[in-house]
C-alpha cells in the first residue's frame, strides 16, 4: 500500500508573499514527487517565501527531505526563506546530526515562523522588497 501525504494551504493576508502550507500524513518515496508538484502548483511567482507546517508528519525519509532541499533552492532563487515548522523529533535529530538544518529556518511552530517573517520583511507584508537578511 502507498503512504499518503496530504497538504492544506493556509493562507495568511498579513503575508501574501508567503506560501504557507501545513502537511500530514507519510511522504515517502511514493509520493514525495507528486507533492513536490502539488507545492509548486501553488507556489506563485508572486511568493517568496514557503512555510512548511510539519506537525502532522507521520513520518519522512530521505526523498522527503531531497523535496524539501529543492525547494529551498527554488525559494532562495527568489530571495526567500523556507521555514519548516512543528517538526516531530525524529525529524529534528535528523536535521541537526546531518548539519541540514542550517539550510531552514527551523520553527517551533508556524506562528514563530511568521513572526519571523514579519520581522524579517516587515515592507514584505505589503508587497515590498523581500531582501535577505545579511548574514553575520
Amino acid at each position: 500500500m502507498t503512504a499518503a501525504v496530504h497538504l492544506v494551504p493556509h493562507p495568511d493576508d498579513t503575508l501574501p508573499r508567503t506560501l504557507i502550507v501545513a502537511l500530514s500524513g507519510e511522504l515517502d518515496y511514493t509520493n514525495a514527487e507528486s507533492l513536490r508538484e502539488r507545492i509548486l502548483a501553488l507556489l506563485t511567482d508572486e511568493h517568496r517565501s514557503l512555510v512548511l507546517d510539519l506537525g502532522e508528519l507521520s513520518f519522512c525519509d530521505s526523498t522527503g527531505i531531497r523535496i524539501f532541499l529543492a525547494l529551498r533552492t527554488l525559494v532562495g532563487e527568489r530571495g526567500g526563506v523556507i521555514s519548516l515548522t512543528d517538526l516531530h523529533p525524529r525529524l529534528v535529530r535528523i536535521f541537526q546530526t546531518t548539519g541540514l538544518a542550517r539550510f531552514f529556518a527551523v520553527q517551533p511552530t508556524r506562528a514563530d515562523a511568521l513572526a519571523a517573517l514579519r520581522a524579517r520583511t516587515p515592507e514584505g507584508c505589503r508587497g515590498g522588497s523581500t531582501s535577505p537578511p545579511a548574514r553575520g
